[in-house]
């Protein structure tokens, strides 16, 4: 290399080295070249060299031993100034610099925004369309989408204005310990952290992990196909004392996650929500922030503290959804499941009278289609077959009744009480 090339290099947006040479390989004289630079300042705005400076840079530039390859974009916006095709643009760049490989994708997409009068300066995320980052944030798993709202304030913005590419909210809450996963990315998890492995104090630990479920709840465009929320298995303080040397304090995460719902100012949209908790009041709580109408499948656990559902079967989103799952200790009335398409009802077990009106209206509804029931155990299986009038099938343990199309069939006994489940044929 000469020791001329140390000379710096002008201030320009593109490399003069390439230009120069990529001209000299098409056996373009010194005077056009300055005449392709001259045009080439014009685009950019700025003041040409006088021709005897930029003859000396000429000759210089052409002693360089290119070991990398140079910026060919400025050769590629003097190609399509002089009118040159993409295709020949492309076939004497490759020749110029055949001991560089090209990229052909690279080389159209300069072309073409050239060609297109668009600017020298390379894309940025932020300079794309919202439909198109809409797109990308689609094709993102969990932990890319968090990726990409790191790139800029300018992106996250954006980021934070679209959907969420998230379907399933998993968490996992008790008084001292939370865990929630997002799709398959577990994104707050407090029983992981370890003292001497973090810099963090704990209680700053736990806030920051929660920052992503907040996020993600606070937004108004999140489209859920299931969110459910159980209790986290109980640890003792001592254990983890043992265990890590932390002293665990009392952490009521339950009443922050619960504070964090009850904040919201806009309905979560999900399809399902899987609530097992340990009383109505918590039921209420957690219901209350789903949009009614959008919620399609509930599933409802409760503790040994529940009285009943009574105030839930009141609200909205009990009412508008259609399948349902339950293991409560008290069942409300037999009619505040008639309007479910598809339910399971585990213990309490449900009254032969319950029975027989479960029957009577899932005959007649339009929208019915299949449920599960336990019927307390005093009754044997002939009186329930008395009380419906059933009539034997060619299934064994099937039965119809007659001038309606429901199949009763006796599925099995659990303790002294017998499970049936109603569908129609």
């Amino acid at each position: 290399m000469s020791s001329k090339s140390t000379r710096p290099l002008l201030k320009f947006p593109i490399d003069l080295r390439a230009h120069v040479f990529y001209d000299a390989y098409q056996r373009i004289s010194t005077e056009k070249s300055y005449k392709n630079y001259e045009k080439l300042c014009i685009k950019f705005g700025k003041q040409a060299i006088s021709f005897e400076e930029y003859e000396s840079l000429f000759n210089q530039y052409l002693e360089v031993d290119e070991r990398e390859l140079p910026d060919i974009r400025g050769c590629i916006l003097s190609d399509v100034t002089n009118g040159k095709s993409a295709e020949k643009s492309i076939d004497d760049l490759c020749d110029a610099f055949k001991n560089h490989k090209i990229d052909k994708e690279d080389h159209g997409y300069w072309y073409k925004r050239f060609e297109n009068g668009q600017s020298f300066t390379r894309v940025t995320f932020s300079n794309f369309p919202e439909d198109v980052i809409s797109e990308i944030v689609e094709r993102c798993d969990m932990k890319s989408y968090l990726n990409l709202r790191k790139v800029s304030h300018a992106l996250r913005a954006i980021v934070d204005h679209l959907a969420p590419p998230c379907t399933h909210i998993d968490v996992k809450c008790g008084d001292e310990w939370i865990k929630v996963s997002v799709d398959d990315t577990v994104i707050a998890n407090s029983f992981y952290f370890e003292k001497d492995k973090s810099r963090l104090s704990l209680e700053l630990f736990e806030k920051l992990s929660l920052k992503t479920v907040e996020l993600l709840l606070r937004n108004p465009k999140l489209r859920l196909k299931s969110f459910e929320i159980v209790p986290y298995p109980y640890v003792q303080s001592t254990w983890m004392k043992t265990r890590t040397g932390i002293v665990i304090p009392p952490r009521n995460h339950k009443k922050r996650f619960f504070d964090l719902l009850n904040s919201l100012d806009h309905k979560i949209h999900a399809e399902k929500c899987v609530i097992k908790v340990d009383n109505e009041k918590e039921v209420i709580k957690v219901l209350q922030c789903f949009k009614p109408g959008t919620l399609k499948e509930l599933e409802i656990s409760t503790g040994i503290s529940m009285d009943g559902i009574t105030e839930v079967v009141k609200m909205d989103q009990w009412k508008l959804a259609k399948h349902l799952k339950m293991n409560t200790f008290v069942l409300p009335s037999i009619e505040n499941f008639f309007h479910f398409s598809t339910f399971e009802l585990g213990f309490p077990p449900i009254t032969l009278e319950d029975m027989v009106k479960l029957c009577e209206n899932a005959s007649i509804s339009n929208t019915f289609e299949h449920c599960k029931v336990i019927i307390q155990g005093i009754f044997e299986l002939e009186t329930i077959k008395s009380a419906l009038n059933l009539q034997p099938t060619s299934t064994e343990q099937s039965f119809s009744i007659p001038n309606t199309n429901l199949i009763v069939q006796y599925l099995s006994k659990v303790m002294l009480s017998r499970v049936f489940k109603i569908y129609k044929n």
